[in-house]
Order: C-alpha cells, then structure tokens, then sequence
C-alpha cells in the first residue's frame, strides 16, 4: 500500500512538472521588442514572444517576425484569412483583439509602450498587398502614438517608401491628413465629424462608422487599414475598405501588415 501511494504522489509531481514547465516558455520574457530578441539571437526563428519594452509596468505577448536582417514586431495584420470583423470597441481596440499568428490588432496601450522605450525610437514599417499580387510599402521613421489622454494620437516621422504618404491625404481634400489624429471608434467618437460626415453618399455621425473600423480618422481622413476586408472581384470601388489610396486609390487590398522596428 504504502508503494502504491509512493507511486502516486510521484506521478502527481511528474504531471505537475510537466504542466508548469510546460508554461514556462509563455512566462519567460525574451526582450523589450522583436528587434531586442533578433540582437540577442540571429537565429531565432519567427513566432509568438512574450515582451517586455523598457518602461513597460508589464509584459505581453507578440508575434515576431524573424528574418536574416532583424526582428519585426507585428501590430496589426489584415488580410481577411480569419474572417476577423475589425469593427471593435474602444476597450477591444485599447487591448487588441484576434489571434496573433492570423488576422488582430495588438492594442494601443501595448503600441503606446513600444514606441516609447527611452533610447529606443521606434520606425513604422506597412507592407501591402493588392489582389494582381502587387506589394508595397511605406515607411515612418520615427513613429509614436500619445498617451491615453491624447487617445493615442497619431505622431507619424519622416516617410519613405513605395506606397506613398497616405497618413498625409490630399491637401485639397479637407481633414484628409491624419497626422496628429486622435484614434476613434463607434462607441469613443474622437474624430473631427460634427455634426456629421459624408463620404460620397453616405453620411454618419462618425467616420468609424462610414469605414467600418478603429483609426486615427480625422474627418474622414484617407488611409485606413481596418476597414471592412473585401475579396476579389467585389473589392474595387467601396467606401468602407482596407484601403491606402495613395498606392491603389479605388480598391480594397488584399492584406496589410504594420510592423515596429527598431533600427
């Protein structure tokens, strides 16, 4: 008898070992951003990290994109693969939602931490793809969003790219440039819409609401990268998109991927 519970209680440890080791990998946080883990390991292969950035008050899980030049930290991706509605709230929005390995949005509050490491600028890299196959992509370097009391406000750098400055809009379309530009919602309205706003012949009380998506809108901006996904043939033409016109005006692109790194 007594072997038996011996037997026993050396099992529970073994399963218990086993559970908590098991876990570990998740706990252990790897770096302050993709660009820090790449630094510290060349090899280190793509996939989910936990992170700490400098000043953060906590760590969080991400999806790092590894390759032999450095290590990308993905923020959003797009690209219709999850059927991922990016119509949120302004708390999912904050927290990010999705799955980090498919379509999400990884969340302001975790954004705001990136992108304010002392001694760490960060650069904004959007890479984009159209339905002919076509890529491209723009650049913002440096790139930050305020605090939570600006509502994270879009403070875009220098640009650089193939893509064109979407974020900058056209100068003869009024409240198309986005730099500086709260971050709004359905439910938290931050954009520059009052009392409403129309977009060709749909008019809304709020520009989330025309584009079906979170962004830094102003009234009603130009770029937005979590509007409504449409699949080929349907994607040409429609106000409520995933949409950079400055590269491809009048369609809805196949996917967006925006990345931090840190050069």
């Amino acid at each position: 008898m007594k072997a038996i519970n011996l037997f026993n209680c050396l099992l529970l440890a073994s399963l218990y070992f086993q559970q908590t080791t098991s876990h570990a990998p998740a706990e252990t946080i790897h770096g302050s951003d993709c660009s820090d883990i790449w630094e510290r390991n060349n090899a280190a292969p793509s996939g989910i990290y936990r992170i700490k950035p400098l000043q953060a008050d906590s760590s969080f899980l991400v999806y790092c994109e590894m390759s032999k030049d450095g290590g990308r930290t993905l923020i959003q991706r797009h690209d219709g693969t999850d059927g991922l509605s990016f119509m949120r709230t302004w708390e999912e929005y904050e927290n990010g939602f999705g799955e980090l390995q498919g379509e999400h949005w990884l969340g302001l509050r975790y954004i705001y931490d990136l992108t304010h490491q002392t001694g760490r600028p960060a650069k904004l890299h959007i890479r984009l793809g159209d339905f002919n196959d076509q890529e491209a992509y723009a650049e913002y370097n440096p790139f930050s969003i305020g605090n939570e009391k600006s509502f994270y406000n879009l403070l875009p750098g220098d640009y650089s790219g193939t893509a064109g400055d979407a974020f900058l809009g056209d100068a003869e379309v009024p409240g198309s440039n986005e730099y500086s530009s709260p971050f709004s919602t359905s439910d938290a309205v931050h954009d520059s819409c009052y009392p409403n706003c129309q977009v060709g012949d749909i008019m809304k009380d709020s520009c989330s609401e025309i584009f079906q998506g979170g962004w830094w809108y102003n009234s009603c901006g130009s770029a937005n990268l979590n509007g409504l996904w449409r699949a080929a043939p349907r994607h040409r033409y429609r106000t409520s998109s995933v949409s950079w016109p400055t590269w491809r005006p009048d369609e809805s692109l196949k996917f967006s991927k925006m990345y931090l790194i840190f050069p």
